[in-house]
């Protein structure tokens, strides 16, 4: 069956149980998978590199390689699929889950088709030329600058506003350190967020694990009773969905790509890496270098004009993707190289060769897909004169019942004897084979010296 034909006679929802459960792919790169998916299905087929076959191996792990280069969609639609089993009662599988494999193998370079690739480079090169801002229309303005006065504070009750300092302040002085609800707030630490919510108009979204001792009905009739700044928008109380902070923010924050906001915890034991996360000293609470931090965080989107925000919905989104991309890209390039490492033995000197040769494929499957520099073709070209030559070295199969002309006139050097080809009819095939090896073993190192150092610009 040719390539493009599974992807006609499968079903999307069924092709993902394959790159979901063999191949581990997240559900965030369904949406991409996808639309790889349909593109594929709609391509036309192309005479001039239709004429290979696609050769594919299938492990009993349920895992699919691919043999040689892996070449782009635009390539593949036309070809035949060429299946060799590990097993002999082994059976081919079904259009749904080979559709998957042949889905994931080929977006070895990046979830996107060969087309999608040069247009989301065209529209790259657009952008970093059009300057700083773009015009939108009227009603896109309202809704951009609509969303961004929405600001969030993810805040954290124990060692941010019930600071260590003010509750040994109250035991020495003899008063009071709780009430009904818990221990009783900083007064400088509550003047201090009352100014980043003044400032900012941000809403809290209480992150503290009050939340779960005391519900979110207390602590908002808590917040109301004691006076505090602000309005609670929201609790965190773990629950089976979201059991963690770090998950309920991810979850509050998902999508939203003007969303300033800040998260004050004194534990950076979640979410360090977040660009809003500020870690408050517990003894202190929230400091006035904190406020202002979070003043200028929360802030940071009033003063632009809105025609900017088009430059930072396509920087977010491009971003994105792109760590979409990474990421699947480096899980591929593991299992890429996987089956040779694990075939590697280190009293074999021809698998250097091997594994030079996998380089080589993976290279010449890259510079086919991104297309990326003018004379690519005549470098892939002399990187598949290499393999071949490779080939030749490592190949154990005989020339026996065939015949290969191979000059004998030089044996000599290549080590070998004229006699061994004038005297020994019997042997001739096998010497003639052995001297074929010995050139191609040479001329494969001058082919690399002349070019390798260019390949890799």
């Amino acid at each position: 069956m040719k390539y493009q034909e599974y992807f006609k006679q499968s079903d999307f929802a069924e092709v993902w149980k394959t790159l979901y459960g063999i191949y581990q792919e997240p559900d965030e790169t369904r949406p991409l998978y996808q639309t790889v998916y349909q593109a594929v299905r709609e391509i036309e087929e192309d005479s001039s590199h239709s004429n290979k076959k696609i050769y594919v191996r299938l492990g009993s792990n349920g895992n699919m390689h691919i043999k040689g280069a892996p070449d782009p969609q635009e390539w593949l639609v036309g070809r035949e699929v060429k299946i060799e089993f590990c097993y002999k009662d082994m059976k081919e599988k079904d259009v749904n889950e080979m559709a998957g494999h042949l889905l994931y193998w080929s977006t070895l370079y990046g979830i996107k088709t060969q087309k999608m690739q040069k247009e989301g480079f065209s529209k790259w090169l657009e952008y970093t030329s059009r300057g700083p801002f773009y015009t939108l229309p009227n009603n896109d303005i309202d809704r951009i600058a609509e969303s961004i006065m929405v600001k969030h504070i993810f805040l954290d009750f124990d060692g941010v506003l019930n600071t260590e300092q003010y509750q040994a302040q109250l035991a020495i002085e003899g008063k009071p350190t709780k009430d009904e609800y818990g221990p009783l707030f900083d007064p400088k630490a509550v003047a201090r967020l009352s100014e980043i919510i003044k400032a900012t108009n941000a809403e809290i979204f209480v992150i503290s694990s009050w939340g779960d001792v005391i519900g979110e009905d207390k602590i908002i009739e808590m917040w109301e009773k004691r006076g505090l700044p602000g309005k609670i928008q929201s609790v965190f109380v773990p629950d089976e969905k979201c059991d963690t902070k770090a998950n309920w923010i991810k979850r509050c924050i998902d999508w939203q790509i003007f969303l300033p906001y800040i998260i004050l915890e004194d534990e950076p034991i979640f979410m360090p890496e977040q660009e809003g996360f500020i870690k408050v000293n517990p003894v202190t609470g929230i400091s006035k270098e904190d406020a202002e931090i979070s003043i200028d965080i929360l802030n940071r989107f009033d003063n632009l004009p809105p025609s900017a925000f088009k430059d930072i919905a396509y920087e977010k989104e491009s971003d994105r993707v792109g760590r979409i991309n990474t990421e699947s890209c480096d899980r591929k390039k593991l299992k890429y190289w996987k089956k040779t490492i694990i075939e590697d033995e280190a009293y074999d000197w021809s698998w250097n060769f091997t594994i030079l040769r996998k380089k080589l494929e993976y290279n010449i499957g890259y510079y086919r897909f991104t297309q990326r520099y003018v004379g690519w073709e005549k470098d892939v070209e002399r990187m598949e004169l290499a393999c071949r030559l490779m080939n030749i070295v490592t190949g154990d199969y005989s020339i026996y019942g065939t015949y290969t002309y191979v000059n004998t006139s030089n044996c000599s050097r290549f080590g070998m004897k004229s006699s061994e080809f004038e005297d020994d009819e019997e042997f001739l095939d096998v010497h003639k084979n052995d001297l074929r090896k010995e050139k191609a073993y040479q001329l494969v190192w001058t082919v690399l010296r002349q070019n390798m150092k260019r390949w890799w610009d």
